[in-house]
């Protein structure tokens, strides 16, 4: 797969389908995202194509995005089934969640993405899990800390960038979940096992 060409196609989609806030929400995203790809030895194209694809279907109307995201995980994994033959996550289908998916069946049915850990990585950008590549946890940090978010300082996301990816997921998911229970908001469940099982790694290491 060239991801540099994919890249280019992304960007042109993005003006079709996104706002210009939110494609340059995107766009900040991919610049991160292919940073951090680079420290971490990684692809940067890899990270630049999650970047800008993750979000790629959040303004689609509810209807369209669960349309597609019921097609996650087994038309990314090859297999063109009927929606009622794959078993969806039900957090995966939530309103402010499905977009992940959603863009992830995408990219695999218009674009012939077969990257898993790509396609892994957009769909779980929201909530996460636990076991996610390195690949998944660059773009949840990536779309988390990117500059755009005026509510992080400069000295938290500096801090947190500093930080080994293992860290710096802890610390984002941590963040993450502080400032929507401050906000009165629920975390999803498959958030709340993935900052427990990166709190268990750290305790032993």
């Amino acid at each position: 797969m060239d991801y540099s060409e994919l890249s280019r196609k992304l960007e042109s989609r993005m003006g079709k389908l996104l706002s210009e806030e939110r494609a340059d929400h995107s766009r900040r995203v991919a610049i991160l995202a292919a940073e951090l790809c680079s420290r971490e030895g990684i692809d940067p194209e890899r990270g630049r194509v999650a970047g800008l694809a993750h979000d790629l279907c959040k303004e689609m109307p509810k209807k369209l995005q669960r349309e597609l995201a019921a097609y996650y995980p087994r038309y990314t994994q090859g297999k063109a089934l009927r929606p009622s033959e794959s078993r969806q996550s039900s957090t995966l289908m939530a309103d402010k969640v499905v977009h992940g998916p959603a863009a992830a069946v995408l990219l695999a049915r218009e674009y012939a993405v077969a990257d898993q850990e790509v396609l892994e990585a957009i769909a779980l950008h929201t909530v996460g899990k636990p076991g996610m590549s390195p690949l998944a946890a660059i773009l949840y940090c990536s779309d988390k800390l990117e500059p755009g978010r005026d509510r992080l300082s400069s000295e938290y996301r500096g801090r947190c960038l500093s930080l080994p990816l293992d860290a710096m997921l802890l610390s984002v998911v941590e963040g993450c979940i502080g400032w929507m229970r401050s906000q009165g908001r629920d975390v999803a469940p498959e958030t709340l096992i993935l900052y427990s099982s990166l709190q268990n790694k750290a305790d032993q290491s």
